[in-house]
């Protein structure tokens, strides 16, 4: 399960940090367009875990991954990438707003590309853990 305030929040603070670079950041299942002239960031949520804090507890938590799939040009080198990806990581480190209740940012991962892949776009990606401790109301 994925909160819709964590999707919300991650994609609103990836596509403030994108603008100035002029990264556009795109849901992962709107990955179908071929017209990528520069560089864009695909973006997905992995939920790993979710439950009680404990016995008799009303808040849920709810543990997982943020992912932001930097793709690049071919033959376009790695500063620029770095320097993009090192910018959608601050917005996790450094928030520019305030987190919703409950939301946290955590560790974070780079993850190189693979210069085995074949095509004429490169991946550099991100991954920020997340920790969204939710509220359980219960109706009488």
């Amino acid at each position: 399960m994925t909160s819709p305030v964590v999707f919300d929040d991650a994609f609103a603070r990836a596509k403030a940090a994108g603008a100035p670079l002029g990264l556009e950041v795109l849901d992962i299942f709107d990955q179908d367009r071929e017209d990528h002239v520069g560089p864009w960031v695909y973006f997905e949520i992995a939920s790993a875990a979710a439950d009680r804090l404990g016995l008799g507890e009303i808040v849920d938590e709810e543990t997982g991954q943020v992912w932001f799939h930097l793709m690049v040009p071919r033959l376009s080198g790695s500063r620029d990438a770095i320097t993009m990806r090192k910018a959608l990581s601050v917005a996790f480190r450094v928030p520019v707003s305030p987190l919703p209740e409950g939301l946290y940012y955590d560790g974070q991962v780079f993850d190189p590309p693979d210069t085995d892949d074949k095509g004429n776009w490169f991946r550099f990606s991100l991954m920020v853990d997340y920790r969204y401790q939710d509220r359980v109301l219960t109706t009488p």
